[in-house]
């Protein structure tokens, strides 16, 4: 079964970063690299308490 609804959504407290262009996610001790489609990449802080496959999101800490 495909539940394909978009893309998935980094959530951290308050704030929520759409990863719709991110083709990598590499999780280190306390943060996360993303590599996107272009080789553009970034660092955010916080490790990952839950993924949510339904609803499409990450929730760091």
């Amino acid at each position: 079964m495909c539940l394909n609804q978009g893309a998935f959504v980094l959530i951290t407290g308050d704030e929520e970063k759409s990863l719709e262009n991110v083709a990598t996610l590499i999780p280190g001790a306390t943060s996360l690299r993303l590599i996107d489609i272009y080789g553009k990449t970034s660092n955010i802080e916080g490790v990952i308490d839950e993924i949510d496959f339904l609803n499409n999101r990450i929730v760091l800490v």
